[in-house]
């Protein structure tokens, strides 16, 4: 794919940078449960280490030429679309169920005690 044209190549990057946006997802997830500050680091470092495998795989993959500057960019942009777009839609619906679930969990709460109060006004 050396003579590839520098769409298709822009594309592939852009495609490699949207799937470490998927990773992104773990490393959200990983900070929302472990808030220290070193967590923090070491979770960013990671996934900027397995966004570099992920683009190296997408490499090998599509048979990329040498790296340029504006493959590097592609990819990035990629990232930043899935940002943008998709993780924007997971994170809405991710506090969506959160906010459902809690209000069931208190609707339930409620019902138990309406539950016991009737059971022991009864005895």
């Amino acid at each position: 794919m050396n003579d590839a044209q520098p769409l298709y190549i822009i594309l592939a990057c852009m495609s490699a940078g949207a799937a470490a946006g998927i990773l992104y997802e773990g490393n959200c997830l990983f900070r929302f449960f472990c808030p220290r500050k070193g967590a923090a680091i070491a979770a960013d470092v990671l996934f900027f280490c397995l966004f570099a495998c992920t683009y190296a795989a997408a490499a090998a993959l599509f048979r990329l030429p040498a790296f340029r500057l504006y493959m590097g960019a592609a990819a990035l942009a990629g990232f930043l679309l899935y940002l943008e777009s998709l993780h924007r839609i997971l994170a809405f619906s991710a506090k969506r169920l959160y906010n459902t679930v809690r209000s069931g969990r208190k609707k339930i709460a409620v019902g138990v005690r309406r539950w016991k109060k009737t059971k022991k006004s009864a005895s």
